[in-house]
């Protein structure tokens, strides 16, 4: 193993002569071996581990094993605490995005502190092929079959073209032992039933299939790399015309460089949001969601990202008195005459709401309400979606509580029990996809 992985670092260059090597420890089989080998080698390794606040007593005994394994080859050693779960949450993205987010940062202001020039990843051969499979089975173009690359800026995979296995022999011999994170046996992840039944049954067929993965891996890169030099795109927008006259191929990964300077969090876009952008820029016009609270939108002629509206902070309201909300304009009145044209409206039983307790925000997780003539409540985020009211309007829309009731949400209706037709709450929107209420 150690004769591949320097057969591997010199292949590619990795580590420039003299440099410090960082590497990220989570006490793992795969990282365990990394710090071990490299070190074997002869290199400056120094090495860190993030405890994203996810597995408990668990995650503490991780960074006690790591912390003293470092301790006792004398590698200098960094850990971290964060909470990934609740990063996730603030993001909108999923918790495995958001530790991936939160581990890299984490190791770039590591390798500053320790004045490291690389940061060494645990990849191998076998991770490489999972990921191969991930991305066939999700829907992906040359990118994602290309697997992982050996060298990504200053982060390098030292052991890229070993396999799991010989990990795991060179740390019996050594008589070393490792952390088995739990969470890698449970075969409700996607990739835990790819590592623990297909690559089994591929290597029935095929006992070297991790390593041609590895070589299809490499001249995918190949070709995708000069696909994306031809695609190259100038600019943060895309001029419509002269991109529906570019080949498909091409077009998809001007697409995907679109949306990747755009800051569009790419570990979440699939192969559907390529071709929903791409079916956009056919049309002409509208907008497509997108992760990470995005959307591409079209106007002019041109294409570009746009970040969904933040939630705007509650505002107090009163009858007779129109306030402003974020991109709306609302009010309550008795009156239709009151109202001018261009507002939709919602009504109410003017009795029912508390005058002095009305108040305007943006929805949030938990919310339900019951619909006129409807059996039970529902998800507020399930009535949006069945409309059709994609994240980027809902997010920003308004919604009217009396207390910590709500009593009409914008483009949804009225709560059954503030129903009536004494008053009405009014919303106008002037800008692009405006909600619509109650025709009156």
């Amino acid at each position: 193993m150690k004769q591949l992985v320097r057969h591997t670092i010199e292949r590619y260059g990795m580590v420039p002569e003299g440099a410090r090597v960082l590497c990220g420890l989570s006490g793992g089989a795969d990282s365990v071996s990394l710090v071990l080998c490299l070190q074997e080698l002869g290199y400056d390794v120094c090495a860190c581990h993030l405890n994203h606040g996810l597995r408990g007593a668990q995650a503490d005994a991780d960074e006690a094993f790591c912390r003293q394994l470092c301790a006792a080859h004398g590698i200098p050693f960094y850990a971290e605490s964060c909470d990934a779960y609740a990063a996730a949450q603030q993001q909108k993205q999923s918790v495995e995005t958001a530790a991936r987010e939160l581990r890299y940062a984490f190791f770039v202001r590591c390798a500053q502190e320790f004045h490291a020039a690389r940061i060494a990843t645990a990849h191998t051969a076998d991770d490489n092929l999972e990921t191969m499979l991930f991305h066939l089975i999700r829907g992906t173009g040359g990118a994602g079959l290309a697997g992982i690359p050996p060298v990504r800026g200053n982060i390098i995979r030292p052991l890229i073209a070993v396999e799991r296995r010989q990990v795991e022999a060179y740390l019996t011999a050594r008589g070393q032992a490792w952390r088995t994170d739990a969470t890698n046996l449970d075969d409700s992840c996607t990739r835990n039933k790819i590592r623990h039944h297909v690559i089994p049954a591929l290597r029935e067929i095929e006992p070297s299939a991790a390593r041609h993965a590895l070589e299809a891996a490499a001249l995918l890169r190949q070709d995708n790399a000069c696909l994306e030099q031809l695609a190259r795109l100038d600019g943060a927008q895309l001029e419509i015309e002269p991109f529906r006259r570019m080949p498909e191929a091409l077009r998809s990964r001007r697409v995907r460089q679109l949306l990747e300077q755009s800051g569009v969090p790419m570990g979440e876009v699939g192969g559907k949001h390529i071709r929903a952008v791409c079916a956009l820029a056919g049309k002409g016009r509208g907008r497509v969601s997108l992760p990470g609270r995005k959307y591409a939108v079209i106007r002019g002629g041109r294409l570009w990202v746009e970040s969904a509206a933040q939630p705007t902070e509650p505002v107090a309201i009163r009858p007779g008195q129109p306030v402003r909300f974020g991109a709306y304009t609302v009010q309550i009145t008795r009156k239709i005459s009151d109202i001018h044209s261009s507002f939709k409206l919602y009504p109410i039983a003017y009795a029912t709401i508390n005058l002095t307790d009305l108040y305007v925000r943006t929805w949030k997780r938990g919310d339900s309400m019951t619909l006129p003539g409807a059996r039970g409540a529902r998800s507020l985020k399930r009535l949006y979606a069945e409309r059709g009211i994609p994240p980027e309007l809902r997010d920003s829309s308004p919604v009217l509580c009396c207390g910590e009731r709500i009593v009409v949400a914008a483009g949804i209706g009225t709560e059954q029990a503030f129903y009536g037709d004494t008053g009405f709450f009014a919303v106008s929107r002037c800008e692009e996809g405006e909600l619509g209420g109650e025709e009156i």
